[in-house]
């Protein structure tokens, strides 16, 4: 190619491009040859029977294993259940509580699924929760708490009657239902909660009413006044959504509202004390009036001292 002259004002001439499609050439770098393929061929094998030993391996130690477990575990009379310890205070019997179970003499404490029986347990009406331990040597341990029953619920539109019609039902602190199999005197002696319009009667479900859960904690609260030396609570009518009714013996009826007991109580406390001190018969005493609680007698009562009339005509003290 000639070379520019010194001094002159025309370029080299440059090279010309390629154009595209001329002279390419593609290198392969993995030829097949008959050799090649025969070591191919011969590797493949080599890994398919590699892959069989291991599976086959594989098989052989699962089959082992379950075999030892089989034997050893499964069929070993040292796991098997042999005891069954029920820890718990109410009204459902120790049998009862095992047969809710469904658990046998042949039952393996290791491949037991306490969440199971557990779950079998509390689905007793009468069971609040229950927990489960096994010790691997034929005994298994049941602590049940069960619902403690603290009065009677009675509403005819879900035939829950009377305790002594055989159709009663218990109540606990909670307001869950609580089936009645065995009447005993405690049971007897437990104050009766009527109430006709009672929305549900789901064993074992708290209730939904606030109206039973305000009639509760008033019960609570007047028999803590009964260990005091007050009367005793019969029954707790709830005749519509914002009175209760309390019945005492001595066929006395005082009437709560539904809200604010507390200040209810405090006026029944001054109102009961000035009763045992004037020896009054109280018939009805309505406390959802804040200004001049009305009151009835089943006598005339004595109120010397307590009429406006007597504090203004007596003397004044000195």
């Amino acid at each position: 190619m000639p070379t520019a002259k010194k001094g002159s004002s025309k370029s080299a001439k440059r090279p010309a491009r390629k154009r595209k499609g001329q002279d390419t050439h593609v290198i392969d770098y993995e030829p097949e040859s008959p050799v090649i393929r025969e070591h191919e061929a011969v590797e493949r094998r080599r890994r398919g029977f590699r892959t069989a030993m291991w599976l086959i391996a594989a098989m052989i130690v699962i089959g082992v294993g379950w075999v030892t477990w089989h034997e050893a575990l499964e069929k070993n009379s040292q796991f098997l259940l042999k005891t069954v310890v029920v820890n718990t205070e109410g009204t459902l019997t120790r049998q009862q509580i095992v047969s809710a179970t469904g658990l046998t003499e042949d039952t393996n404490l290791l491949t037991m699924n306490l969440r199971e029986v557990r779950a079998k347990i509390e689905r007793l009406p009468q069971v609040k929760s229950a927990v489960i331990h096994r010790d691997y040597h034929g005994m298994l341990t049941l602590d049940v708490v069960q619902r403690l029953p603290v009065a009677w619920i009675e509403c005819p539109k879900h035939k829950l009657l009377g305790p002594l019609t055989g159709k009663g039902c218990l109540i606990d602190a909670e307001g869950a239902l609580v089936p009645c199999d065995v009447i005993t005197k405690d049971y007897l002696a437990m104050p009766r909660i009527q109430f006709p319009e009672l929305s549900e009667a789901v064993p074992g479900r708290p209730s939904k009413d606030l109206q039973v859960h305000a009639a509760l904690r008033l019960m609570e609260k007047l028999q803590s006044r009964a260990a005091e030396g007050q009367v005793a609570l019969e029954v707790i009518e709830i005749p519509n959504p914002w009175s209760l009714v309390a019945h005492f013996n001595g066929d006395a009826k005082i009437t709560f509202g539904v809200d604010d007991l507390d200040p209810q109580l405090a006026r029944f406390d001054r109102f009961m004390h000035e009763a045992r001190e004037r020896k009054w018969r109280v018939a009805t005493l309505n406390l959802i009036s804040r200004i001049n609680t009305p009151a009835t007698f089943h006598e005339t009562p004595d109120v010397t001292g307590l009429t406006l009339a007597d504090v203004a005509s007596s003397p004044p003290a000195r």
